[in-house]
């Protein structure tokens, strides 16, 4: 008797799990070319699928490419891509493939899938010359890798928040280990995903002033399908600790380096500023007291002074 009520309580646990699976994503829409209809900027067709791309500045200034992080896509830059091309620049950002107004492909989003990705947008845009790049958290870690392997094409770097030096989702911690299981990761990310992306307090409206706030709806891109398994997809094959195989070769560059980290960042630790001094002594790096995972916006007039000093330092303009 024990045991046919233990099979029957399973069973409808199992029945519950799977509705709430299906219920979850059962509205998602398609990101297609209705999706894209009012969306911003331009696209560009590349080899893994269609990237969303804005330009801000004048044509004929020197270039600057940045690169956003793992959940907010390329409006995480408005404030800092307005006042680079207030002061004489020409800015490229772009939605990474799977967030923003970009495809969401279904396809393993690991190191090389983000190389790729940054040679197609320069590429395809026809960005021979060497440029200035930006790189945001994960985006760091990404734009370190491509100018490390990449020197030519890369004439300053400038690093926000980056990642793979000291990150608090170890690599031996139960929710990692929990997230990147088969089944039951995907299950997590499908039923919670999008309540745990929200409610991150970076995200919150009233915590700032308005100028100094994400100029986008996180919200909107949850809409659509494909979202939640890219990011899901990025966390299992992109290891984001100690990734020393990347700074080290950089520092073996001769690229000017920047980076700013925040006090108060419980994403990247401030304890990342010390490991990449390590490993690239040449690093101009800066401590905003205070700041977040979020400091580019939420501090943005500090921010943007550093970021605006170091290209006009590094990149001739007319």
């Amino acid at each position: 008797m024990f045991k046919k009520l233990s099979l029957l309580v399973l069973g409808a646990l199992l029945a519950a799990a799977v509705i709430a699976y299906i219920a979850a994503g059962w509205n998602a829409l398609p990101m297609d070319d209705e999706a894209r209809a009012n969306a911003p900027g331009a696209f560009l067709d590349t080899s893994q699928g269609t990237i969303h791309y804005q330009w801000h500045g004048d044509e004929g200034n020197p270039i600057v490419v940045m690169a956003h992080g793992l959940a907010i896509p390329s409006f995480v830059f408005e404030q800092n891509a307005q006042a680079l091309a207030g002061a004489g620049f020409r800015v490229l950002t772009f939605d990474h493939l799977g967030r923003g107004w970009s495809d969401r492909p279904e396809d393993t989003y690991d190191d090389g899938f983000y190389q790729r990705e940054m040679l197609d947008v320069m590429d395809g845009l026809g960005l021979q010359e060497p440029v200035g790049l930006v790189g945001q958290s994960m985006g760091g870690l990404i734009a370190s890798d491509f100018a490390a392997n990449h020197p030519e094409r890369v004439q300053a770097l400038f690093l926000l928040v980056p990642a793979g030096l000291d990150v608090t989702a170890e690599r031996d911690s139960l929710s990692r280990q929990l997230i990147k299981s088969p089944v039951v990761g995907d299950w997590i990310m499908r039923v919670f995903g999008k309540r745990v992306i929200l409610g991150q307090s970076q995200f919150e409206t009233s915590v700032a002033n308005p100028e100094n706030r994400l100029q986008g709806d996180m919200a909107e891109q949850l809409q659509y399908e494909g979202y939640l398994e890219a990011i899901l997809s990025t966390y299992r094959n992109m290891d984001f600790q100690d990734r020393k195989d990347v700074y080290q070769k950089l520092g073996s560059t001769d690229i000017p380096l920047a980076a700013v980290f925040g006090s108060a960042d419980l994403t990247v630790l401030p304890s990342s500023l010390g490991k990449l001094e390590g490993f690239v002594p040449r690093a101009e790096t800066t401590l905003i007291e205070d700041g977040t995972h979020g400091l580019n916006y939420e501090n943005s007039p500090q921010l943007n002074s550093v970021l605006i000093d170091f290209f006009q330092s590094h990149m001739e303009q007319e």
